[in-house]
């Protein structure tokens, strides 16, 4: 990493801004140091970063330079499938071009080569960054509450509530609703997969395979439980 922490660099001043902001040269021991710095650097100012491109080396494998941006940072590109689509994405870049460029030097660190900080876009409050794509995540121990929580067969929407007044309000928890709706979702159905359950609509997709005629529906509940499966032939 660089000489100081992310939490240590990033310490704001009694003027608001932020002292140590990426500035050419600036040394971390890996890409992934690089990244985390700059994205702790986008909540305390107030955007979401996204990564842009990375280049590798082919024979050994480690990461050459990579690019993280605003992730307002340019356009996308046309949606050849758009007269397909009833509802387009609305459009969340701005074209500006904040960055920085991280690339490996002869003896393993990383260093920025290039950065631009200026934004053409409103940046985020405090009270909303954690709002933000890149800044929402949930960690390990708030993974095992919300798997504590769900054996002792509370709703999603109690624990959350529950979490939000246990870390001071939900712009101290970190992720959002959809978040721990998604992480129950992905939990549950690598569980199906492993269970009876997935046994059976295994099952059921080859048979679909032999049989177009097949049809097969899972009822779920209010927490995206299976709670019926409907079958004909």
């Amino acid at each position: 990493m660089c000489e100081n922490s992310p939490e240590e660099v990033l310490q704001s001043n009694s003027q608001g801004t932020v002292d140590y902001e990426p500035k050419l040269g600036l040394e971390f021991d890996s890409d992934k140091d690089a990244l985390n710095y700059y994205n702790e650097y986008a909540r305390r100012v107030g955007f979401s970063v996204r990564k842009e491109y990375i280049n590798t080396n082919k024979e050994l494998g480690y990461v050459t330079s990579r690019k993280i941006t605003c992730f307002k940072e340019g356009f996308r590109r046309d949606d050849k499938r758009k007269d397909q689509v009833k509802k387009l994405r609305r459009e969340t870049r701005t074209g500006y071009q904040a960055h920085i460029i991280v690339t490996r030097h002869s003896m393993g660190k990383y260093h920025i080569t290039k950065v631009k900080l200026e934004h053409n876009h409103a940046l985020v409050s405090p009270t909303m960054v954690h709002m933000l794509p890149s800044h929402r995540r949930i960690n390990e121990v708030q993974a095992h509450e919300i798997d504590l929580a769900e054996d002792a067969g509370l709703f999603s929407k109690t624990t959350f509530d529950f979490m939000s007044l246990q870390d001071g309000g939900r712009v101290n928890l970190g992720y959002t609703k959809l978040n721990q709706k998604n992480y129950l979702r992905t939990k549950r159905q690598k569980a199906m997969r492993r269970g009876e359950t997935g046994v059976l609509l295994k099952y059921f997709e080859k048979k679909r395979i032999e049989d177009p005629s097949l049809f097969f529906a899972v009822q779920l509940d209010v927490d995206d439980m299976i709670t019926n499966i409907f079958w004909t032939d």
